[in-house]
């Protein structure tokens, strides 16, 4: 037994002098690198949230179905869509997208409405859609103040 006490006390040095023997090998990060680290992450997921809560908050430009109804002699090729456009700022000009659906809830037509800045802050329009066949509900895919060159008006 004095034996085995001899060998545990000779192989468990301090361990102080296992680092002076050694080396420090230890591979722990500085604790300011690490906190350095947690608030950049901080810093970078703040921003990114703020960005996507301002991309996808209330938009400066809606619109909702208002009703519609058909050209007499033309119901397969022709649906008049009334939409209510709400403009945050009235004086900008914007757009929507429209469509026209069919009884299977497929797209028959699709129109692109600019909506010139000036007026009043909500706008109702009445807009003839050309569809493929019978269209019997109508919807909005969505608006926008940023218009595409094939819908800015000519200057």
């Amino acid at each position: 037994m004095a034996e085995s006490s001899e060998r545990n006390t000779r192989n468990t040095a301090a361990p102080n002098e296992q680092r002076e023997r050694y080396g420090d090998n230890s591979r722990t990060l500085p604790a300011k690198l690490v906190v350095i680290a947690i608030v950049g992450m901080l810093v970078i997921a703040s921003a990114y949230i703020f960005v996507q809560m301002n991309r996808v908050s209330a938009p400066d430009v809606s619109a909702t179905q208002a009703g519609w109804s058909r050209t007499p002699g033309k119901e397969d090729e022709q649906f008049i869509f009334t939409l209510d456009v709400t403009r945050e700022k009235p004086e900008l000009d914007s757009y929507c997208i429209i469509y026209a659906l069919n009884y299977d809830v497929a797209e028959v037509g699709r129109r692109d409405v600019f909506i010139p800045g000036g007026g009043p802050a909500t706008v109702r329009m009445d807009v003839p859609i050309a569809t493929r066949e019978l269209a019997v509900a109508g919807d909005v895919y969505g608006c926008s103040t940023d218009i595409p060159e094939f819908l800015a008006p000519a200057k």
